[in-house]
């Protein structure tokens, strides 16, 4: 009788219904203002970088060697903060079918060096051999050259970020109808039950602890923009410690 007294009844599928609604209202706001807060941020980012420029390169007078390396800093997490900001945009514009692409013949030998001389600087503040293998001619792709290279430096931040010391080697081929881009690492690898896992949203290894920062988004919006052009992503590594490497492939214009 107690039992019964006590008993909550169950919810009518209009109540679950409504809930179910309410709950994505509350997404949407939430989504609505990170996306908000990512754009209003971009701006003032940029504009602390560009005066930390400005004064690492002596245009405010001379600069010592212990103010270049803070300045050098102050740039590197600004751009850090920049492309999660990215990350953050992209994600809402997936999550919303709103991600738009803007397609057109594209040289993925030229991003893929301009992407890797972005990141020369924090490969040697970590001590990382960088290299870049690549053909001496263009390999053209239909893509969005902004978000196709927006990939190719997830794939980079990620690799810099697990890969503690060694090296870290890009590659671009033409493998007959495909062009294909790599990245391998001497970093934390992988195991093989986290691979089918790798690409999902806020996944992240589970070697990184709380040393590494990262969202755990770079790959699975990476692997969205590579899917949207009709490629391929994938990982590969022999195990935990034993580094990895991060492919995709599209189809040659």
């Amino acid at each position: 009788m107690a039992d019964a007294l006590h008993k909550h009844p169950e919810p009518s599928n209009e109540e679950l219904q409504k809930k179910i609604a309410e709950l994505e209202e509350l997404n949407r706001t939430k989504n609505s203002l990170l996306s908000f807060a990512a754009h209003q941020m971009k701006a003032p980012l940029g504009i602390v970088k560009g005066y930390a420029t400005l004064f690492r390169e002596g245009q405010y007078g001379e600069v010592s060697e212990k103010q270049t390396e803070v300045l050098r800093k102050i740039e590197f997490t600004a751009d850090e903060l920049v492309d999660l900001l990215a990350n953050v945009i992209d994600l809402k514009k997936i999550e919303e079918g709103k991600m738009e692409y803007e397609f057109s013949k594209t040289d993925l030998v030229g991003l893929a060096k301009d992407a890797v001389d972005g990141i020369k600087l924090l490969a040697e503040n970590k001590k990382l051999e960088l290299a870049l293998s690549a053909p001496t001619k263009n390999i053209f792709v239909q893509a969005d050259p902004r978000e196709l290279k927006h990939v190719i430096q997830n794939l980079l931040d990620n690799a810099i970020k697990y890969t503690p010391s060694g090296f870290i080697r890009v590659e671009v081929k033409d493998a007959g109808g495909e062009a294909v881009f790599s990245v391998t690492d001497s970093g934390m690898g992988m195991s093989a039950d986290a691979k089918p896992f790798l690409f999902n949203e806020f996944v992240r290894g589970n070697q990184a602890g709380g040393e590494i920062k990262g969202s755990g988004i770079g790959l699975h919006i990476a692997k969205s923009i590579v899917n949207a052009h009709g490629g391929k992503i994938w990982a590969e590594s022999d195990g935990e410690g034993k580094g990895s490497t991060f492919f995709f492939s599209l189809k040659k214009a």
